[in-house]
């Protein structure tokens, strides 16, 4: 019994993945964030800007909020127009949840390392977040249409990995009784 209640189980997530075209939609998905990756160490906004819809809002590591694709454009390209520091872009795994046929939500680490153009080889800060991207698919093109920039205390690659390991340690400091 056991047997069947597992293929049937499976019979149903391939169902509602084909349902979904979760395998194509998410290597698409994928792909925009690859593309996005390679667009940001070049400093190739315009590229990073073709991926959002026109009324798309963001909200940066500092909590300040971009209410549409210009006001996005402005900061993006702020990035990149310093002329005394510059900086690197790494991006992680990518982590694609799939809501439905027409919607998706997207995560991934990334670092900027930041340096003075004058001296690149040395760091003078390193940026570590999560990036939360909802997309939509809009007359079959899939989009970005809200970024939410996360800081975190660390890099790391994996966010499928990067878990709490003891909630009670993790929570220590404000659990305790002074």
């Amino acid at each position: 019994m056991s047997l069947v209640t597992f293929l049937f189980s499976c019979r149903n997530d391939n169902k509602r993945n084909e349902r979904y075209g979760s395998t194509k939609d998410s290597l698409i998905l994928s792909g925009m964030v690859h593309d996005r990756e390679s667009a940001m160490k070049i400093k190739n906004i315009d590229a990073v800007m073709t991926q959002f819809s026109d009324d798309a809002t963001f909200i940066n590591g500092d909590g300040y909020y971009l209410a549409n694709k210009a006001e996005i454009e402005e900061f993006h390209k702020g990035l990149t127009q310093s002329d005394s520091i510059g900086y690197y872009y790494l991006a992680g795994n990518v982590h694609i949840r799939m809501l439905d046929d027409k919607n998706a939500l997207v995560y991934y680490p990334n670092r900027m390392d930041w340096y003075e153009i004058s001296n690149p080889k040395d760091t003078i800060e390193k940026e570590t977040r999560l990036l939360t991207l909802s997309a939509q698919k809009r007359s079959g093109k899939w989009q970005w249409i809200a970024i939410t920039n996360q800081q975190t205390n660390e890099y790391f690659d994996d966010l499928t990995k990067h878990k709490i390991k003891d909630l009670a340690e993790f929570f220590k400091d404000t659990t305790q009784k002074k």
